[in-house]
């Protein structure tokens, strides 16, 4: 049996206030349909948030049912499962927009649902368009979902439900637990755990690309939903990285592992990281931003790139605003009207900002201004006492630090608020805290440090 695996796809995923056509999401959705069809494939795996929200606008709506349709009219089957952004709360018994398609016969959505003895598994029902499994092929299909910061304990539980003499294929929306502190994540032996009974592993939520062993599998975004993303496409020397799509074959009578697996590129829109040193000219009174402007471009044209391309513009050093006036905005449209761009964005994380006395005194002293920062919001969440963050409050001082640098750098309101939701924190808090049960709420908390 012959599959394909896609995960966060975010159709509706508003980038760069609106700048980056959220078409780009649903073109590089769209290949990979096309690309299933050419080649026959047996059956098409979506493994979380294949939306951006639980709030869907019919336009996106609309891409999806496309696509989706297409794979239907071909006879491909599209097993799904929700990930944290298809739906409103972890525990949610909102219908969601994932749902709507399953009963429009689009695709089969898989979810596990718990009680206090543990998971309940039951067979995909037609009539009710709802249940835990579904078998194709000899094949039997599990979907756990997104499980938020039980993951590993949730997961072990359904594994040790899953009937050994059978070969399966496991969706799950969540990544390792070593990658950037990823909340919920799994461990290496829990890995080898889940390979006891899983065939095949079809994992989502991470955005980079990731094989683990021969067996489990994250192909990473289509697009990149943030221009951090663009990163992804290479090793750290150079060397290209495949991301977008996973495609295995299977062979029921081989429970251990699938005969084939290989990760596979789909065209998305070039990020371009071009780093741009601001000292020569960060502390000129006259023209500074006029020659920050014009060294920018001078850049980007040396890059060579593609009029189609996404600039991200690091600025590093010092960058005196009592002495240089600095419009972001203004000055990335100028940047790319001259350099004959699609759109560039400035990432601030690098860069000194001078021009505070009180700022000056203190880095004399040898404290930086992101100690200070840590250091202050680590007060103020031990004034809260919140509860479910205890022993964790480094960890939480350098999130909401993390959070500030994003406000800085001008990420959109969606964005932030995807960087909330995917902490582990969030869970925590909501779960400790009797008066933020609502991850709403407890949302807002996080906001208010940041």
């Amino acid at each position: 049996m012959k599959l394909f695996h896609v995960a966060d796809v975010h159709l509706g995923r508003r980038r760069l206030d609106g700048r980056l056509p959220d078409s780009d999401l649903a073109e590089a959705f769209s290949f990979v349909a096309r690309k299933a069809v050419e080649e026959r494939v047996d059956v098409f795996l979506i493994a979380g948030d294949l939306f951006d929200r639980p709030t869907v606008d019919p336009p996106n709506l609309r891409q999806a049912q496309q696509v989706l349709g297409f794979l239907k009219e071909n006879g491909i089957p599209v097993l799904a499962i929700e990930g944290n952004h298809d739906r409103a709360f972890i525990h949610s018994e909102e219908t969601t927009w994932m749902q709507f398609l399953a009963e429009d016969d689009l695709l089969v959505l898989l979810r596990v649902t718990f009680d206090s003895a543990g998971p309940i598994l039951t067979s995909w029902d037609p009539a009710r368009k709802a249940g835990s499994w579904i078998d194709y092929g000899g094949i039997r299909f599990v979907g756990a979902g997104y499980l938020g910061a039980a993951t590993p304990f949730k997961v072990r539980q359904i594994v040790s439900r899953l009937e050994s003499e059978r070969t399966h294929v496991l969706m799950l929306h969540a990544g390792p637990d070593y990658f950037v502190g990823e909340g919920g994540g799994f461990s290496e032996s829990d890995l080898w755990a889940l390979n006891e009974k899983v065939c095949y592993l079809a994992l989502g939520h991470i955005h980079h690309p990731m094989r683990h062993g021969d067996w489990a599998c994250n192909p990473g975004s289509l697009e990149n939903c943030d221009l951090s993303e663009g990163r992804y496409d290479r090793y750290a020397g150079g060397v290209a990285l495949a991301r977008g799509y996973a495609v295995l074959e299977i062979d029921p009578a081989q429970r251990q592992k699938p005969i084939d697996l290989r990760i596979r590129s789909n065209p998305r829109r070039d990020v371009h990281r071009i780093t741009l040193d601001c000292c020569p000219f960060g502390n000129k009174t006259k023209d500074g931003a006029a020659a920050l402007i014009k060294e920018s471009v001078r850049l980007i044209r040396a890059a060579n790139v593609a009029p189609e391309s996404v600039i991200d513009l690091r600025l590093t050093g010092r960058l005196n605003l009592n002495r240089i006036s600095f419009d972001q905005a203004l000055a990335a449209s100028e940047i790319e009207s001259q350099a004959e761009v699609f759109a560039v964005a400035f990432d601030l994380a690098g860069l000194e900002i001078g021009g505070s006395s009180a700022e000056t005194e203190l880095t004399s002293k040898g404290i930086s201004r992101e100690q200070l920062e840590r250091d202050a919001i680590r007060e103020v969440a031990a004034s809260k006492d919140l509860s479910g963050i205890e022993q964790r409050e480094d960890e939480f001082a350098g999130f909401c630090y993390e959070l500030k640098q994003a406000v800085r750098q001008g990420k959109s309101g969606p964005e932030l608020a995807e960087l909330i939701g995917r902490s582990p924190l969030l869970d925590l808090l909501a779960t400790s805290n009797p008066a933020t049960t609502d991850r709403r709420l407890t949302q807002e908390v996080l906001e208010n440090f940041a």
